[in-house]
């Protein structure tokens, strides 16, 4: 599931924060936690984001803000995401690429002498490189247009944890069955198996 079925979506870094998480195996992993705003968050990229995010902040005929909600957090159940990062919405390449991605506290608000509602929303990545704190801070205050695509799960290596959960094989009771090839069967012109 897409964040928002919408590519390019216009999004503002309002605050970059830095935070060192402990893995499973005792490292010190650097994360960086990105607070983002899409202002103004219209009917149409509400639908984009989910049609229930629309119908809870919008009229129904008119598609004005309900004006009895001030702040409303949204339960979105999103994987982890892959953000594409472009500076201009006509360019073809981004400018970043963020991997596995959470995304977080997603909540639209009113604010004063804004019309309409913005959305916030946090996005969580580790490990960071240089290079992707430079663009996040040449991107803080400012607009850049992102598409969101779910992520796909990393493939483990390593084979400890693949090998710890799968299935043992299936253990046939009772009659023996009968092996694909026996003994002197014909494996083809000249060959024959032997046991």
């Amino acid at each position: 599931m897409k964040f928002f079925d919408d590519e390019k979506v216009g999004v503002y870094l309002d605050d970059i924060g830095h935070r060192v998480e402990q893995t499973k195996d005792k490292k010190e992993l650097k994360m960086v936690d990105l607070t983002l705003r899409v202002q103004p968050f219209t009917p149409e990229l509400a639908t984009s984001l989910d049609p229930d995010v629309r119908a809870l902040l919008f009229n129904l005929g008119d598609a004005e803000p309900k004006k009895k909600i001030k702040s409303l957090e949204f339960k979105l159940q999103v994987p982890n995401q892959r953000l594409e990062v472009f500076v201009l919405p006509e360019l073809d390449e981004p400018t970043l690429i963020l991997h596995d991605v959470e995304i977080t506290g997603v909540r639209a608000r009113t604010e004063k002498s804004v019309d309409g509602y913005g959305l916030v929303f946090y996005a969580s990545w580790g490990p960071v490189g240089t290079d992707e704190i430079e663009a996040c801070i040449a991107w803080h205050t400012q607009q850049r247009f992102i598409t969101f695509t779910p992520q796909e799960p990393a493939l483990d290596f390593e084979g400890t944890a693949a090998a710890d959960d799968a299935p043992e094989p299936a253990r046939h009771i009772g009659r023996r069955k009968k092996p694909p090839i026996e003994a002197g069967d014909d494996l083809g012109h000249g060959r024959h198996a032997e046991h």
